[in-house]
């Protein structure tokens, strides 16, 4: 992931609240046991009882009534070209948007569960040089018909409008480094966040 995309993952609603309730502003990631268990099981050591969870393995998707081939259909209205990897259970799309300064990176990924093909993880990276940020503005609405919440890499949960996730996406890595690059790089050892955030 490039350091100027800012990824958000689409969590359904009623998910969060048959998991835990009430809807929380943070969920738990724990992105450094989640690197050592992915390390274990690429060595092949760990065993079947083995298993870790987080924000990012509960699986929000299976209370939540919405058919994939609907919301495949809106990200595809997002992308000029059909997604460039397609199989029965994954779909990744990608776009390069050229300007005159730069190239704008925008992607998005969605997983579907094997078993009963219902949506397992949605997420998309917005790069946020974009003019207007009109790509993020099209997830944020994409989140608010399909009634998700949004939530980044530190776990931080917010509700689909534009002020709230502007907010969030200032507190993202992404934007400390587009707004102050040297600070940002001379930071870079002092700040375990910034190590851990994609």
């Amino acid at each position: 992931m490039a350091i100027y995309q800012f990824r958000l993952n689409l969590i359904p609603r009623k998910g969060v609240i048959n998991e835990f309730g009430f809807i929380p502003n943070k969920l738990n990631i724990n992105l450094q046991e989640r690197t050592n268990h992915y390390n274990l099981e690429e060595d092949n050591l760990l065993d079947s009882t083995d298993f870790f969870i987080d924000a990012l393995t509960i699986n929000f998707w299976d209370s939540a009534e919405i058919f994939p081939t609907e919301i495949i259909y809106y990200i595809n209205k997002l992308f000029p070209r059909k997604p460039l990897e397609s199989r029965s259970d994954y779909y990744y799309w990608k776009h390069y948007k050229r300007t005159i300064d730069t190239t704008i990176d925008h992607d998005a990924s969605l997983i579907l569960n094997k078993e009963n093909g219902k949506i397992k993880e949605l997420h998309f990276r917005a790069d946020l040089r974009e003019d207007g940020l009109i790509f993020l503005n099209n997830f944020i609405e994409i989140a608010k018909k399909y009634d998700c919440l949004l939530m980044d890499l530190q776990g931080n949960l917010v509700i689909p409008a534009q002020k709230e996730v502007y907010k969030l996406a200032k507190l993202s890595n992404s934007y400390i480094f587009l707004t102050n690059p040297e600070g940002f790089l001379t930071n870079l050892g002092n700040d375990h966040k910034i190590l851990n955030d994609d």
